[in-house]
């Protein structure tokens, strides 16, 4: 039995664009989760997910670090790092992929990381900025 991770208002940031790219962002891992349940295409998987994850860092990244830097979010620092560890993990699997590596194995380990990924970093880190978002209104509204 695979497990799918499935998309809660709760995991809504109070953006469209970026909850619309959390949304793509969490088909592909539900993908990943097919491939590993049922048989690795590599080909396949290579095929759908690299040019996936090279576009959607590009433009998810740079469009949320310019949405956090917009409301002054004082993490900021901090969620970029996680973004360059992302982005240092996605290029080491990518190089391995590329370079032979054991693709059953690899996209196990993919799965995994994509899998912690959306718990850790969109279901907290994520939310730690629409938190503050959400504390700053309300604070103007009382002031």
């Amino acid at each position: 039995m695979t497990i799918y991770f499935e998309w809660s208002d709760d995991l809504s940031v109070g953006d469209e664009v970026i909850d619309s790219q959390h949304k793509r962002l969490l088909i592909q891992i539900n993908k990943i989760l097919d491939a590993v349940a049922f048989g690795v295409d590599s080909k396949e998987v290579h095929d759908n997910m690299i040019p996936f994850l090279d576009e959607y860092i590009k433009e998810h990244f740079c469009y949320e670090e310019e949405y956090m830097k917009q409301m002054n979010y004082p993490n900021i620092k901090r969620h970029k790092r996680e973004h360059h560890n992302f982005i240092k993990n996605y290029i080491k699997f990518k190089k391995e992929f590329e370079n032979g590596a054991d693709k059953k194995e690899l996209i196990s380990r993919v799965e995994i990381f994509m899998g912690t990924w959306w718990i850790r970093h969109i279901g907290k880190e994520d939310k730690d900025y629409q938190l503050f978002l959400k504390n700053q209104k309300k604070n103007n509204k009382t002031h």
